[in-house]
């Protein structure tokens, strides 16, 4: 970040400040008001100016006050980074959220997803973590009805698929645990792609039973679905207001191009990985996220653990940023403790 005279950082952030806020250009006597600088007029405009050259703000049209480019959004931006933290109600409404979930991987990701979203009035995205990263916990197989089990896998940070498993015969709950114990045995442990690739090639000793068989079939197909990695966004609806209030003839266009980008889950997930280039923790791209028609949104990402997970939003470059760091920075970190190998024991206990 270049380094900015001391007043030049003020009237640069007051004017990203006020501009997200307000949505209207910001002048030097709003700014004097605001502070009640002991300089004239001239010298704010002056300032201004220097902004101006500098690249930082720009006129919308010619007899107007200023607002931000997108390296002006960029430095406040860097300044804020390490000033984010979310409030204590906010922080109480996400706990309270995550309350209800237990185990169920894609539900607590998808509630993640939500609260990014509704928090900030943007769009949220949780990328989940690594599939070939996560190794099998155990399996849980019932017996529902005659011929019929319900199969449950527990990865290391939680439940990951669920199913039914017909059987051709009608087996006592002993058998069927029988046959669960015999999984978890040979299983436990073992990476589930390599779980996945087992279940589809190879016999280990006693699998050759027809139930065992049929269980094992099932463990694979719901294992291919999950090793498929995918992007779960919410709240895509929340940006149109404000892509309509500041840009109405190009709204439709940004829209459209983001949609795009949703769909796209490996394109999407590749130029998140690009922005980022390795960094952990909070990465902002300011209207330079490498992906066709998006130079009007910002993205703020953060990683979690497990297993490289990432999550984050997407904003027009006009968004509260304050709020949209610290709530990206705080689900991270939430998500990260619900995914780990300790709270899945804790909840565990409670099954």
């Amino acid at each position: 970040m270049k380094t900015l005279p001391e007043r030049q950082r003020l009237i640069l952030k007051e004017i990203v400040d006020r501009y997200i806020r307000l949505r209207e250009p910001v002048s030097s006597r709003m700014i004097l008001e605001d502070y009640g600088l002991e300089v004239s007029s001239a010298t704010v405009r002056n300032d201004m100016n220097d902004l101006e050259a500098l690249g930082y703000i720009e006129k919308p049209y010619s007899s107007s006050g200023r607002i931000p480019t997108h390296a002006g959004y960029r430095y406040f931006v860097d300044w804020l980074l390490d000033l984010s933290e979310l409030g204590k109600p906010d922080r109480l409404e996400i706990i309270e959220a995550y309350e209800t979930q237990q185990l169920d991987v894609e539900q607590t990701i998808r509630q993640t997803a939500f609260l990014l979203g509704n928090m900030t009035g943007c769009a949220g995205f949780v990328v989940p973590p690594r599939p070939e990263g996560t190794c099998l916990e155990r399996v849980v197989l019932f017996r529902v009805a005659p011929k019929l089990t319900f199969l449950m896998i527990v990865s290391d940070i939680g439940i990951v698929e669920h199913g039914y498993v017909p059987l051709d015969e009608d087996l006592s709950q002993d058998e069927i645990a029988g046959i669960m114990e015999l999984i978890n045995r040979t299983l436990r442990g073992t990476n589930l792609a390599d779980v996945r690739s087992l279940t589809l090639d190879d016999e280990p000793e006693g699998w050759y039973e027809r139930p065992v068989r049929q269980a094992m079939l099932v463990l694979g197909r719901l294992l291919a679905h999950r090793l498929q990695r995918s992007v779960q966004f919410e709240g895509l609806l929340n940006l149109t207001e404000s892509l309509q209030e500041v840009i109405p003839d190009r709204a439709m266009h940004y829209f459209t191009h983001l949609h795009h980008a949703a769909q796209d889950h490996t394109a999407f997930i590749d130029a998140v990985t690009e922005i980022r280039d390795g960094r952990e923790g909070l990465v902002a791209s300011v209207g330079d996220f490498p992906l066709e028609g998006l130079e009007q949104f910002s993205v703020i990402s953060c990683d979690f653990r497990p297993h490289s997970g990432v999550l984050g939003i997407v904003g027009p470059l006009w968004m509260d940023y304050g709020r949209a760091l610290s709530t990206t920075s705080y689900l991270a970190n939430r998500l990260e403790s619900l995914l780990s190998p300790s709270h899945l024991r804790t909840v565990e206990d409670k099954l």
